[in-house]
């Protein structure tokens, strides 16, 4: 219940104050979970995706800002799992046919370029045989750059692209072969979307 009131506020200012658009939402399996991917510039985020998304996400967040007491309440509410040991328990909500979502950076990229892609995405779909879905946020590093503190009101957009699947052979082993191939596929559909524009 919580996910959807805080969503629906969320897409409301959203609209309202900085001309949210969302393309591609036909893109989105429609016989399966998925894992969601997206590049990250600012805190604004998770928040942008969710609302963008009209299926529950359930977040893989730094584990640092579970340590303050107002965010902890929100992801609680919210359903986040805390980075770090993360892998096993996104596996788990992804066999439960729920969405699991995830930036790959790592990190907020501070200067707004897409930074080299994590593994965890890549192994994740592998593992799970759930495709991986990736999203291009536009906007939130003009709106809510890292280390300011209030928006600017800028037109933000969500651009979902097409599903990637990364399946194995049954029983075979995930290499850093197989792993890096997966992670390039999925960066660079990330990378042409915001090309585009």
């Amino acid at each position: 219940m919580w996910y959807w009131l805080f969503r629906g506020v969320f897409l409301i200012i959203l609209k309202i104050f900085f001309r949210f658009k969302v393309e591609g939402l036909e893109n989105l399996p429609q016989k399966t979970n998925f894992i969601i991917v997206a590049n990250h510039v600012s805190f604004m985020d998770p928040l942008v995706v969710g609302a963008a998304i009209p299926k529950k996400i359930y977040w893989i967040t730094y584990w640092g800002l579970f340590r303050i007491s107002v965010l902890r309440l929100f992801f609680h509410l919210t359903a986040c799992i805390p980075s770090g040991h993360s892998s096993n328990k996104a596996s788990e909500l992804l066999f439960q046919n729920k969405n699991v979502g995830m930036f790959p950076e790592g990190a907020i990229s501070r200067k707004g370029e897409l930074l080299d892609f994590k593994r965890g995405s890549a192994m994740l779909a592998m593992k799970t045989g759930r495709p991986v879905v990736p999203c291009a946020v536009l906007g939130t590093f003009r709106a809510l750059p890292f280390g300011r503190k209030f928006p600017r009101f800028v037109r933000i957009k969500v651009k979902v692209g097409q599903p990637r699947y990364f399946l194995k052979e049954f029983d075979s082993i995930i290499d850093d072969v197989d792993m890096q191939e997966g992670l390039i596929k999925i960066r660079n559909s990330i990378k042409e979307m915001l090309n585009a524009g």
